[in-house]
């Protein structure tokens, strides 16, 4: 192939990804993008089973899958001794059929003992920070409350600005510590004082059971007062339930919604038209695949719900890491019913066996939609630029980590033996899907021009990648594709590291010293300077009730896409002191952004901030939607979660 030069009006279609969020950047002219890097000159294999998917069968509790119990030691990012232990080095066997054995052996509830450091002080802990604390409770009060009455996942939800009792009584029930029943509290159901219910969608609400699981092994394995550690067990249960909702009702084995929403309140349930699959000749409707229709229950169990098709894989990678969390925390739990487990288990094998199939195009890793055609930005193939380009030279590393996250994931979760063997023998040992993330994570990084979902997407397969592969080599090339392809790559500017985006801090510095599910980072290497920094910016994130309320950092820097220049680029920020240069509307859609990020504390609204712009200035906002911080909510229980120990770590 050679070399291959596209121009950026094709690299914005390819790089788009649907959803929500927030605006990325772009820059003007036409760079385009030098494809020699991802040439592969050898032949390659779109690989998979040539015969589709098979009966889940009996999918049984996982094997020695469970919480794990670490070295006791101090945790301060400040600079503090990581561990009073040594932990000993890992078993240099390790690997795909020689898993460390995990213990389960949480503390009585009540008890407050903690074994172990993590990346966020607990309580006991030197660093421990109860300010924070009571942010991130204050947060989980409200989200329940609010944002998961619905469907118990997570929406956004709009409280009319006319409405002023109603707005206050939300404040006054944040402000109100150890309020978690808003009825009880105000007299009224949460839903009555909601003006306007949006849908549930994939990547939010994948994100934030993973916060609730993460939550929830924080406080049994810390051993919170019994009565927490009870309400987030109850609330994971429902997690369970409303996981299974999003494939049941779509009516197709291993097909996953998009979104879900409600037909009985007002908001996107009482606003969309509902589409059938296929026309009276048998068509797929509609004729062209778009970025979500929606769709009546297939199940006939869920008479108020309609759900969105064609999820892409930004939403998909959410509800995958809503499972792998899921499990996390309930694998060996004996609170939690087997059928439970085994139901999630079912579920979680059939979406990814799907993964496997060679589809029309001739590859396999593409997502299916419920009429059998891949959704509109369902791939994540190593071959393939988002549905566009298809071909053996082409090495597309962000395809690649998302992969390895994800399958690593659902092997987590399903224990399948033909998943493990499709991972580690075809996806890493014959196709080097590794290799590939390691090398070639060009599509990530645009400059000026980054889609900052893509961002979003990568770390988050690097997430699941580096918590869930049992292949050193697999491993390590993960770590460095993250470290130089993504964090912080080597001489080029406007990087992750400089972002402050808590998530990819904290992900960046619990795999960059080698974190795992099963073993904990090693805590001398630990960059604290990324985790201080992660840290800081939840100290800066908005308290609850967090409303959408604009802010213009640069209200003087007049611009469009067309006339991107900006007579006065220096602006002067709401603080009165912190100075920002205004670059111009050189950001993807024309965006304004700056030369500089803009600290959380100065950001304007985001519904999900780590897959939103952090240099741009200038956010819109009317103040009538309650913004959920489910971006918040995963960052900081990740942080509690996430193990750290002393000593080496690796073989």
């Amino acid at each position: 192939m050679g070399r291959v030069r596209l121009g950026t009006g094709l690299v914005g279609l390819m790089l788009a990804c649907g959803g929500g969020g927030g605006s990325g950047t772009d820059l003007p002219g036409d760079p385009g993008i030098d494809l020699a890097g991802m040439v592969d000159p050898g032949p390659g294999d779109p690989g998979g089973p040539a015969d589709g998917i098979g009966d889940p069968g009996d999918v049984g509790p996982a094997d020695g899958l469970a919480e794990e119990a670490l070295d006791q030691g101090s945790d301060d990012p400040g600079g503090q001794d990581w561990g009073s232990e040594e932990g000993g080095p890992r078993d240099p066997g390790f690997g795909p059929d020689h898993l460390p054995e995990v213990p389960f052996e949480p503390p009585p509830c009540g008890s407050g003992e903690v074994r172990w450091p993590t990346l966020i002080p607990g309580p006991g802990q030197p660093g421990y920070d109860p300010g924070l604390a009571a942010k991130a409770e204050a947060h989980d009060r409200v989200w329940t409350a609010f944002h998961a009455a619905a469907m118990h996942l997570n929406t956004d939800v709009t409280v009319s600005l006319e409405a002023v009792e109603d707005r206050q009584r939300v404040v006054d029930f944040a402000m109100t510590p150890g309020a978690w029943d808003f009825e009880a509290f105000a007299g009224r159901s949460p839903l009555s004082v909601i003006t306007s219910q949006h849908k549930v969608a994939g990547l939010y609400a994948g994100d934030g059971v993973a916060a609730d699981a993460y939550r929830y092994m924080v406080l049994r394995d810390q051993g919170a007062p019994c009565q927490e550690v009870a309400r987030a067990r109850e609330w994971l249960l429902g997690d369970l339930e409303a996981l299974h909702v999003v494939v049941a009702i779509t009516g197709a084995p291993g097909v996953i919604a998009r979104g879900i929403a409600r037909t009985d309140l007002p908001g996107d349930g009482q606003n969309v038209t509902v589409v059938p699959l296929f026309d009276d000749q048998g068509n797929p409707l509609p004729p062209v695949k778009n970025n979500g229709t929606w769709r009546q229950d297939f199940s006939g169990l869920y008479p108020n719900l309609v759900w969105e098709d064609s999820i892409s894989r930004d939403q998909y990678i959410g509800w995958v890491a809503a499972y792998a969390a899921a499990w996390e925390a309930i694998a060996d739990d004996p609170d939690f019913p087997a059928a439970a487990k085994d139901r999630l288990r079912e579920d979680a094998l059939a979406v990814a066996r799907q993964l496997q199939v060679i589809r029309p195009s001739g590859y396999d890793l593409e997502i299916p939609d419920a009429d059998g055609r891949t959704t509109l930005h369902g791939w994540i193939n190593e071959h393939n630029l988002d549905g566009i380009l298809y071909g053996e030279e082409i090495r597309n590393g962000f395809h690649a980590m998302m992969a390895l996250g994800v399958v690593a994931a659902w092997v987590f979760v399903t224990g399948d033996p033909g998943l493990k063997d499709w991972l580690y023998g075809e996806l890493i040992g014959g196709r080097r899907l590794h290799e590939i993330a390691r090398d070639e994570l060009y599509l990530v990084d645009m400059g000026l021009v980054s889609n900052y979902s893509n961002y979003n997407m990568a770390f988050q397969g690097a997430w699941l990648a580096m918590r869930y592969l049992a292949d050193d080599e697999a491993r390590q090339a993960v770590r460095l594709g993250l470290e130089d392809g993504m964090y912080a790559r080597p001489g080029q500017t406007r990087q992750p590291a400089e972002f402050a985006y808590s998530l990819y801090d904290f992900i960046h510095a619990h795999g960059a010293a080698d974190g795992s599910y099963w073993w904990p980072a090693d805590g001398t290497v630990l960059d604290r300077a990324a985790l201080e920094r992660g840290i800081r910016t939840l100290r800066e994130f908005p308290a609850p009730p967090y409303w959408n309320v604009g802010v213009a950092q640069c209200p003087q820097a007049q611009c469009t896409e067309s006339s991107p220049q900006v007579e006065d680029p220096v602006c002067l920020a709401t603080d009165g002191e912190t100075r920002f240069t205004a670059l111009g509307c050189v950001g993807r859609n024309g965006d304004l952004v700056t030369l500089e990020p803009i600290p959380m504390r100065l950001l304007g609204p985001s519904n999900f901030h780590w897959r939103s712009n952090p240099y741009q200035p200038n956010r819109e906002g009317d103040g009538s939607a309650l913004l959920p911080a489910v971006d918040f909510r995963l960052a900081y229980w990740m942080g509690r979660h996430f193990r750290v120990r002393s000593g080496e770590v690796g073989p």
